[in-house]
């Protein structure tokens, strides 16, 4: 298995031993073991054939042959007897505000949840609100949180779909049966989230019964089962796979119709027979013939509109947009020049900062910023304001080299009252600062909004982090009053980051829109502790392309001249 499929497997198992009920020690050691892995700059294979895999941070015994299970096999015992135990369905618990391992924990075993209609009806029955350590917010969050439609399926994260589906269709495109294939989906618009992985195929002459004992031999995955033309399959890491075949005459519409949401797919069919059209599952038709089309840019073109990128189509006003010629130019991987939210081996980073640097300068960057956590976050390594004093000293010695600039910064920890972890003379000698809330989640929504809103004020701070704390899969966001946040970001010019790391993606992408209308400058951070994780930039690209954001929306697609510039305007306009 490759390291992102250990690593969503250890995830998997830190949350169901935290529903389970287990101690916060050991739920720790299965997520730090997943965080060790993803960062790894060599395939976990190789540490495992070098007999290094109990050195890595944090692993003993007992998790090393868990692992070596996983990597050497493809299963795990273990995962599979947690899911007997838990069911999966309440690792959605993680995607409610204010719901973290311990408390999600807390809900199953005190309330003895088997399902997530159990927790609804005592949501609803007001039980929550007289649950030791829980209270009336937790329960209205639980309750919202039903009222949204957001409990219909566990959803996992892109680091683990993407991945999956990148592997699926690699391997399919080597089989001579299959003519081309394309992940399709939630996968392909790049959502948040998905609920399970889409790969749309065309098939040669070849029956698609062909595929399935190859198919079987794939790490990770366990079953196959078929339902009419299509292939369902189960994996370790617990994400559902559909195989969808087809010939090449009806694939460009089935790709299309797989690919959007239902309601860009029936928006599109309306405006087909508004157009005296018939579009169907596999087939556009005028006057009963049928329109040849090679490509999707083909049926959007017949219909009248711009081609429609995968990410926007959503049914949320692309198709009027499209017929008017007036999508937007979506911002792409290239236009990023540089890495704003970089950690480093001097707090609790893998990577030394030369490495880091040669790494971005391999990416073509022109520019990235050290951030290393501040003295409060001692978990992190947090530096001291005489080691970062020295760091700053160290870039600035790096800089006389020629190559990709380092700007020195510094993560500071926002505390409660929205004060900063480091005095204002050390703040005023860093070329950038970023602002976080790492601490005391459960403030009130007021109490939060202040927080962060008195950090924006301050002249030092370019850049929040992370705003709104959500871990996708294992902590839902903290309270926060986005509106006021964003209208803060605006009035003081702070930048808000689009936090690229796939258990994160925060600001999360429905607030993308309302902050550029605001005027609200956002950066896309990968917030990398390796040269590994620095590849998580695509994620930040896809969500800000899912907000409909092009290059000139983003602080770190500007020169390195006009991003100091920009950096220094900052404290000029908050003075």
């Amino acid at each position: 298995m490759d390291n992102w499929e250990v690593a969503a497997a250890l995830e998997r198992m830190a949350g169901l031993l935290a529903l389970k009920g287990e101690n916060s020690f050991k739920v720790r050691a299965y997520s730090q073991a997943a965080r060790q892995i993803i960062r790894l700059p060599e395939p976990l294979a190789d540490i495992i054939a070098g007999d290094r895999l109990e050195e890595l941070p944090g692993i003993g015994s007992a998790l090393s042959a868990k692992i070596r299970e996983l990597a050497g096999s493809g299963k795990s015992t273990f995962l599979a007897r947690l899911e007997e135990e838990i069911s999966p369905e309440l690792l959605t618990l993680f995607s409610i505000p204010g719901v973290g391992r311990k408390t999600a924990g807390k809900l199953v075993q005190q309330l003895q949840l088997e399902n997530l209609e159990q927790l609804e009806r005592a949501a609803q029955q007001g039980l929550l609100a007289g649950l030791p350590g829980m209270g009336p917010s937790l329960q209205q969050n639980v309750l919202d949180f039903f009222q949204r439609g957001d409990s219909e399926a566990e959803g996992f994260h892109r680091g683990i779909v993407l991945p999956l589906a990148g592997q699926l269709q690699d391997y399919l495109e080597q089989m001579p049966a299959v003519l081309r294939s394309l992940p399709a989906g939630a996968v392909r618009r790049g959502t948040e989230t998905a609920a399970r992985v889409i790969i749309a195929a065309v098939l040669r002459e070849q029956p698609p019964e062909a595929l399935v004992k190859p198919l079987l031999e794939l790490p990770g995955i366990s079953s196959i089962k078929q339902a009419g033309d299509d292939y369902h399959l189960e994996t370790v890491v617990g994400v559902p796979v559909r195989l969808a075949f087809f010939n090449a005459v009806e694939y460009p519409v089935q790709l299309v119709r797989l690919t959007g949401s239902p309601e860009h797919w029936a928006q599109l069919q309306e405006r087909a027979a508004r157009r005296g059209f018939i579009l169907e599952n596999g087939a556009l038709f005028k006057e009963g013939t049928r329109i040849y089309l090679r490509t999707e840019a083909d049926l959007y073109s017949s219909l009248g509109l711009q081609f429609i990128p995968p990410e926007l189509r959503e049914g949320r006003g692309e198709i009027a947009a499209a017929a008017a010629g007036e999508l937007p130019r979506l911002v792409e991987l290239p236009h990023i020049r540089g890495d704003l939210h970089l950690h480093s081996e001097w707090s609790d980073g893998s990577a030394a900062i030369e490495e880091m640097r040669a790494a971005a300068e391999a990416k073509g960057y022109r520019y990235i910023a050290i951030t290393d956590h501040s003295p409060s976050l001692k978990i992190a390594g947090g530096l001291s304001p005489e080691r970062l004093l020295r760091q700053v000293e160290l870039i600035r010695e790096l800089n006389r080299e020629k190559g990709c600039r380092i700007l020195a910064g510094s993560e500071v920890d926002i505390h409660s009252d929205g004060s900063l972890d480091l005095p204002d003379e050390i703040l005023e000698q860093l070329d950038l600062v970023i602002a976080s809330v790492h601490s005391n989640f459960r403030q009130s929504r007021s109490e939060m909004t202040a927080r962060i809103c008195r950090a924006m004020e301050h002249p030092a701070v370019h850049l929040i982090g992370h705003p709104t704390g959500r871990l996708l899969g294992s902590r839902g966001p903290y309270r926060v009053e986005m509106e006021r946040l964003l209208e803060k970001a605006a009035e003081t010019g702070t930048a808000l980051e689009i936090n690229a790391s796939p258990q994160r993606l925060d600001l999360s992408e429905r607030y993308l829109g309302p902050a550029r209308r605001k005027g609200v400058r956002l950066a896309v951070n990968t917030d990398a502790h390796s040269t590994a994780t620095m590849a998580d930039m695509i994620y930040g690209v896809t969500a800000a392309r899912r907000g409909w954001l092009e290059p000139g929306d983003l602080l770190n697609t500007l020169p390195l001249a006009q991003l100091q510039e920009a950096l220094s305007e900052k404290r000029r306009r908050v003075r």
